[in-house]
């Protein structure tokens, strides 16, 4: 290699070097992305938020479902600084599994309930793998590796926060939480790994408390009717907080964006009313 071709890939190597530290440097004056442009890289967010950041007093683990619930949307409540751990295309089982794999001691954690006995899925191992892959690893070392430094999310995010969907009030009911009801039932498997996390959490002095969103179509047709959710909460010996229900007393108006997912702002009420609920 000739001395003039060293010098010009020294000089390019040492501008991408300073233009990273830069950036790096310039990202985190941003407001942090609290969406991406893939559900990879949104789970990706709140995987170095979990690892990465501060440990939270309080937890949310759950599905696309819960993940609607923006960190922003919970500012000047009791349940601020909470993080979620929902993970788009993957269910709370898996949020449980990373939660009790950590260092991190919250003092409570919501489980949302839908999607609990979801099968495990090829999408989990992928999130199992970024969680502690060398990206995170390296997220770690230096800001500007993080999910939340990517040009692409940092303007998808600034684009996304000033959308406003008018989203639609839920269609009749299709679906709930199946759990069996008989004296001597056939406990699901799901349920007894469930039942261990939750000894498990009991164990390091966490709370666990279960959550029931709205969720359009799969809402119960009769809000007030016991159902799954109050079955799982009694046989598990923990509370459940249904926010469906709350908000069907309250006359809450609820839209989603495709008859299964919270608006912005009805996720809004959604996570004062979780707070409201969860400070009592």
């Amino acid at each position: 290699m000739d001395r003039p071709f060293r010098h010009q890939a020294l000089w390019i190597l040492l501008g991408g070097v300073a233009g990273f530290v830069l950036w790096s440097i310039f990202s985190r004056q941003l407001a942090p992305p609290e969406i991406a442009e893939s559900n990879f890289q949104a789970n990706l967010l709140r995987l170095e938020h979990w690892k990465l950041d501060a440990a939270p007093a309080d937890v949310l683990v759950g599905s696309s479902i819960g993940a609607r619930l923006l960190p922003r949307y919970f500012e000047s409540t009791p349940l601020t600084g909470i993080h979620n751990l929902s993970l788009d295309g993957s269910g709370p089982g898996l949020g449980l599994r990373i939660l009790l794999d950590s260092t991190n001691r919250p003092r409570r954690v919501f489980i949302e309930v839908h999607r609990l006995g979801k099968p495990w899925h090829p999408n989990d191992d992928a999130i199992l793998a970024a969680a502690s892959g060398s990206g995170m690893r390296l997220a770690g070392l230096a800001p500007g590796f993080r999910a939340s430094a990517r040009p692409s999310t940092l303007l998808f995010s600034w684009i996304k926060s000033r959308q406003h969907p008018p989203g639609a009030p839920a269609k009749p009911g299709e679906r709930v939480l199946e759990t069996a009801t008989a004296l001597h039932r056939v406990v699901p498997e799901w349920e007894r790994d469930l039942a261990r996390q939750i000894q498990t959490l009991r164990d390091r002095g966490i709370a666990a408390i279960l959550v029931q969103f709205p969720v359009g179509r799969e809402n119960p047709v009769d809000p007030e009717a016991h159902h799954g959710a109050d079955q799982l909460a009694e046989h598990l010996g923990i509370p459940l907080i249904d926010l469906n229900r709350e908000s069907a007393r309250r006359n809450l108006p609820i839209t989603y964006t495709d008859n299964l997912h919270l608006t912005p702002d009805s996720a809004t009420r959604v996570a004062h009313l979780l707070a409201e609920l969860a400070g009592r």
